[in-house]
């Protein structure tokens, strides 16, 4: 969803509904965050330093895990895969995640798991997002801890279908709405105020 026509004097009209949609922001607020964040851009676009630098000044997210969120969500904020992240891009990730309810930050964290966009987490996905776990844990990836890995596939036997390697989008939202130890674990998000 780039930016077709080039210019970047205003947020797309699509990207503004919505936002207001989503999160109940006014028109005029979501204008302003858009100036702020379009002031630190260069022609549209912005670097990851220059999200970590967004994300330390307009956001509750913990300085401490900034640098590991955006470096997470780059992929997820460049929705046409033009391998730059568009400011509308970005104002929409931004905003749905900082300002969003709590269902459009699990499904952004789906997001950041489905990396080939096909709505269920399989394979090489399941691995990682375990990985992730076991790290958030304090196990060490390297070596085969047996209580980390049981805890991971207790965890994958929450989701409809995970023992089998698939968890589908629609049952991530559902299991992890209804329980926050799961969403600490798995959402970059848990933890920032919500609005």
């Amino acid at each position: 969803m780039g930016n077709k026509n080039g210019t970047y004097d205003a947020l797309i009209d699509e990207t503004k509904n919505l936002l207001m949609q989503r999160t109940g922001m006014s028109q005029y607020d979501l204008e302003l965050w858009y100036k702020a964040i379009l002031d630190r851009s260069k022609k549209g676009k912005l670097s990851k330093e220059q999200m970590i630098s967004i994300y330390k000044d307009m956001s509750d997210l913990d300085p401490t895990r900034i640098s590991d969120v955006v470096d997470s969500l780059a992929n997820v904020f460049d929705e046409d895969r033009s391998g730059t992240v568009d400011i509308n891009e970005f104002m929409r990730g931004f905003i749905l995640t900082t300002k969003g309810d709590l269902q459009s930050k699990i499904e952004y964290t789906f997001r950041i798991y489905d990396q080939n966009g096909d709505n269920q987490i399989s394979g090489e996905e399941i691995k990682k997002m375990a990985d992730a776990i076991l790290r958030m844990l304090g196990a060490e990836e390297s070596k085969d801890d047996p209580a980390s890995r049981a805890i991971v596939q207790q965890f994958l036997g929450q989701f409809t279908g995970g023992e089998q390697g698939v968890i589908y989008k629609h049952d991530f939202i559902k299991t992890v709405m209804a329980n926050r130890d799961l969403l600490a674990i798995l959402s970059p998000f848990y933890g920032i105020a919500e609005q």
